[in-house]
Formats: C-alpha cells, structure tokens, sequence
C-alpha cells in the first residue's frame, strides 16, 4: 500500500502539468507504466494517454511494479507507484518516502518546472 505522503506543488493545475510531471518521472524509470486511476485504463507509453481527460494517474517504474500493485501484493516495494493528483491550483504526488535519493530528484524536478510554469502564469483578475 501506497504510504501516504502527500507532495502539494501550487501549480496551474492543467492537464500540460501532469503531462509534464508524468514526462520527468518517465526519465528517471525508463520503463514506466501508467494507469488512470479513476477509469483503470493502463498505458504502456506516455502519448497513449489523454490527457485532457486524465486528472489522477498512477504511475509505475516497470511492468513488474504494476503487476505487483495489481495483484496487491503486499510485497510492493516502497515508492514502486506514484500517485499524481491534478487540481486547479495544484498538483499533489502521493508517495512512500520522499527522503529516498531517487524521491528527491524526482520531487525537485517536479518543483522547478512546477515552479517556473507558475511565475510565468498571469493571475487572474479579482
């Protein structure tokens, strides 16, 4: 099970950032799989999902995870799935622990392209 350590970014909460999120954790697991998480619907590449119509996305490093976390087994490795959450402000990665090297350069990736999308964002008028 997933150990539920919420990540919360500010960010235009589009489906441009979690494409793009889902772009940086697919260079750290070159094997990755993705799974919608409210439809199930999986994808084994990163332009077979719609993203226009994807807002939570569960992400694998490999076959081996996924099958692992659909059989649920509860031999899951730690931090073997991400949980990416898109809102309209923010966008949240669920995962074990983020104090792992791989977690850290993950996250602080996520961070600064969250982090320059959103200074060259206009606010909207009140």
């Amino acid at each position: 099970m997933i150990g539920g350590n919420d990540i919360v970014f500010p960010a235009v909460g589009d489906p441009a950032s979690l494409e793009a999120c889902a772009r940086i954790v697919g260079r750290h697991w070159p094997d990755v799989r993705f799974e919608d998480a409210i439809t199930g619907d999986k994808y084994r590449h990163l332009a077979e999902i719609p993203f226009g119509k994807v807002r939570e996305l569960l992400v694998y490093p490999n076959a081996d995870a996924e099958a692992a976390w659909d059989a649920d087994s509860p031999d899951s490795a730690e931090n073997s799935m991400l949980y990416l959450i898109v809102r309209s402000e923010e966008l949240t990665v669920v995962l074990d622990d983020p104090d792992t090297a791989e977690m850290r350069a993950i996250l602080g990736a996520i961070h600064d392209l969250l982090w320059t999308d959103i200074l060259f964002t206009y606010a909207m008028a009140a």
